[in-house]
């Protein structure tokens, strides 16, 4: 390189200005997050979210013991992850009668958390 005359501590000097530019930019990007973090709102206590999922999960079981016996099993196996043509095979009835079951089912399921949140 023109100008240099000693390459090592050329070489050295550009190492340790890379290593300090490098540790610069981290640092600038942990202020950066720490600065993201408080700006944001508080956690919301984890404790409210459980007893509010408990008191939902009871309501949803208050309707769904509500239903009809052929809807209720519809409800619960489709709930388990089942598909259409599975339950139609395991309870011997037609697809569209598991549709219409579904439908019928989640109807109930939303006129009943309306009723009950005065939605």
């Amino acid at each position: 390189m023109p100008g240099v005359e000693d390459l090592r501590g050329y070489l050295f000097i550009l190492t340790r200005n890379h290593i300090y530019d490098s540790f610069k930019k981290q640092a600038n990007q942990v202020k950066a997050l720490d600065h993201f973090f408080l700006q944001q709102p508080d956690a919301v206590n984890d404790t409210d979210h459980r007893l509010q999922n408990h008191q939902y999960d009871h309501l949803l079981d208050k309707v769904v013991s509500s239903l009809p016996p052929e809807r209720k099993k519809v409800y619960i196996a489709r709930k388990e992850g089942m598909s259409n043509e599975e339950i139609s095979v395991r309870m011997n009835i037609s697809i569209h009668t598991v549709k219409k079951q579904m439908q019928l089912a989640m109807q109930t399921v939303r006129s009943f958390v309306k009723q009950q949140l005065h939605i």
